[in-house]
C-alpha cells in the first residue's frame, strides 16, 4: 500500500539488523487509517472484488500473450503477477525504440520499447501492458498486424 507505510520487507539474514535500525529511522508508527485499510484488505468483500480483478487481468493476459504469439513476438515466461508482456520482438526489428516510435505514430498505439527496462538485450524487447479491456486491445493487436505486414 504505498504511501501507507503497510508492507513487508524481505532481506537476507545478515542484513535483518540494519534494516531494522533504518526502519525505525524512517518510520515512526503506521497510521491509524492505514492500520483499517489494512485490515480492511481482508473482507471477504474485498478478497472477493481482488478476484474479480485477477480474473479479469488473466483473460487480458491470455489475449493479449496468444495475440503477440500469433503475430510473430517471442514471449519465453507467461507472466504470473503483472500486468505486462515483455516480448521479444527480434523476429520483426533489431531497434524496438524505433520499432515502438514507428507504431506510435502510424498506428495511435503505445508500447513501451525495452531501453526504459534495462540495458540487457533491449533493443529486441518491447513491453505490452494489459491494463486496458479486451476490445480495447483486439483493435490494438490489428493495427499492429496491419504495421507489421507494412514493414
Amino acid at each position: 500500500m504505498t504511501g501507507w507505510r503497510i508492507g513487508w520487507l524481505v532481506v537476507p539474514e545478515e542484513l535483518v539488523e540494519a534494516a531494522e535500525k533504518l526502519a525505525q529511522n524512517i518510520f515512526i508508527a503506521t497510521s491509524t487509517p492505514s492500520q483499517y485499510a489494512a485490515l480492511a484488505a481482508f473482507d471477504p468483500e474485498t478478497v472477493a472484488e481482488l478476484e474479480g480483478r485477477r480474473t479479469e487481468l488473466e483473460a487480458r493476459r491470455d489475449f493479449l500473450y496468444t495475440q503477440l504469439l500469433r503475430l510473430g513476438f517471442t514471449v519465453p515466461v507467461k507472466p504470473e503477477g503483472a500486468f505486462y508482456i515483455y516480448a521479444d520482438c527480434s523476429r520483426l526489428t533489431n531497434d524496438s525504440y524505433q520499432f515502438a516510435l514507428d507504431f506510435l505514430e502510424q498506428e495511435a498505439v503505445a508500447i513501451t520499447p525495452g531501453k526504459d527496462f534495462g540495458s540487457h538485450h533491449a533493443h529486441h524487447h518491447l513491453r505490452f501492458a494489459y491494463t486496458t479491456t479486451i476490445d480495447k486491445m483486439a483493435v490494438a493487436m490489428q493495427r499492429l498486424e496491419r504495421f507489421i505486414n507494412k514493414g
